[in-house]
């Protein structure tokens, strides 16, 4: 139930323009961005860049199971999204009871 929950709050993200692909978009959206997931997959040199970012902005890096991200947005070959909207997040992050977040990075 909890997993429905939290991917009808990353659908409603998407749909509303409330969400950032990719590290790249990140550093453009740095003064937007309230929670940062990513994939369990991602890369060494990708994840080394992220947590750099998250910890220079203070944004919460969550490490979610392989395969979830792309799956929540519907979109293939997406590893690292950002929720831009500070209520999304913070039911995000409420809301997982079931272990989809792997992992709090930093807060």
């Amino acid at each position: 139930m909890q997993s429905r929950k939290i991917d009808s709050y990353i659908g409603f993200a998407v749909r509303s323009g409330e969400v950032v692909y990719g590290l790249d978009a990140f550093f453009g959206a740095a003064g937007k961005i309230k929670l940062i997931l990513y994939d369990a997959c991602t890369g060494a040199a990708t994840l080394r860049k992220l947590k750099n970012f998250s910890g220079r902005e203070n944004i919460a890096a969550i490490r979610c199971k392989s395969g979830y991200i792309t799956g929540a947005v519907h979109r293939e070959n997406v590893r690292l999204i950002a929720i831009t909207s500070e209520s999304l997040a913070k039911a995000i992050l409420q809301s997982d009871e079931l272990g989809i977040i792997t992992e709090v990075e930093s807060e």
